[in-house]
């Protein structure tokens, strides 16, 4: 056994206690072995509770960010280290489905047949794999691309008030990459209301679009931390489309106010 596999094999026997819960954030001593930083760790009666490491405050004990309900966890309560960050399913068999943080489906329809999972740390290209020609993303809307044209690989906001047409500006932009471009959309709710995300599902399905979108979704009922972490599960979803399936790929996040919100609760 290689030195790093060990490491990993010890630290995923590793137990802890939990020392403090204030909300989401969770103090844990380890007496034995550290876990590392992004390090998944559950505890409770089956294990539902998932915390995510995010310091280390001595040589004993981590501040972890709850990503599930802490109803029920005390102090004393033993956790459990996984000895790995959290990770999301990514490739085929993600189009046309809606999942959570966790990459599990929560569209009602049959569990995901997982093949390939990838954690949602990824680092990030080298500088040297990015592109440094400029070209125009069209989007077929003229009024978007005569007057604020988008940029192939670039990022842009899109703003308005709540019935303006920004769900209708999206599923035209979503149904333009598969018709025009032939790629894959990924659809990213951070903090919206459970019956925005259904209403667009349901839109997108009924537009024939939804078999070449993925749609991950941190709604407004859940924790902070899932709500916060959201948005690295979407994108890691759609960097490996895009870099080890060469789609063309649009990420679309619905809201990033919410998103710096949920880091901020």
């Amino acid at each position: 056994m290689s030195s790093n596999a060990a490491h990993l094999a010890r630290e995923s026997d590793s137990k802890g206690k939990v020392v403090a819960v204030r909300g989401c954030i969770v103090d844990v001593e380890f007496p034995e072995t550290l876990p590392e930083i992004h390090t998944e760790l559950r505890t409770g009666d089956q294990e539902e509770i998932v915390i995510e490491v995010l310091t280390h405050l001595s040589t004993d004990l981590i501040r972890g960010m709850a990503l599930t309900s802490t109803q029920g966890l005390s102090r004393g309560s033993i956790v459990s280290s996984s000895g790995r960050s959290i990770s999301v399913p990514v490739g085929e068999e993600t189009k046309g489905r809606m999942l959570n943080v966790f990459g599990e489906s929560i569209d009602g329809g049959e569990p995901l047949k997982v093949s390939r999972r990838r954690s949602i740390h990824q680092e990030p290209a080298n500088i040297d794999q990015h592109v440094t020609t400029n070209e125009v993303f069209l989007t077929g809307i003229k009024v978007i691309d005569v007057l604020c044209p988008l940029e192939k690989g670039g990022k842009a906001g899109l703003f308005g008030g709540a019935g303006v047409g920004k769900t209708v500006l999206i599923t035209e932009f979503i149904n333009n990459v598969v018709s025009r471009y032939e790629g894959v959309s990924i659809f990213c709710g951070i903090g919206e209301r459970c019956r925005e995300a259904e209403e667009l599902y349901r839109d997108l399905k009924s537009a024939g679009v939804l078999k070449n979108t993925v749609m991950v979704c941190g709604q407004m009922n859940e924790q902070p931390g899932a709500r916060f972490r959201v948005g690295h599960s979407a994108l890691t979803i759609a960097e490996y489309f895009r870099d080890e399936l060469r789609y063309d790929v649009l990420l679309l996040i619905d809201n990033i106010f919410r998103f710096i919100q949920a880091g901020s609760e």
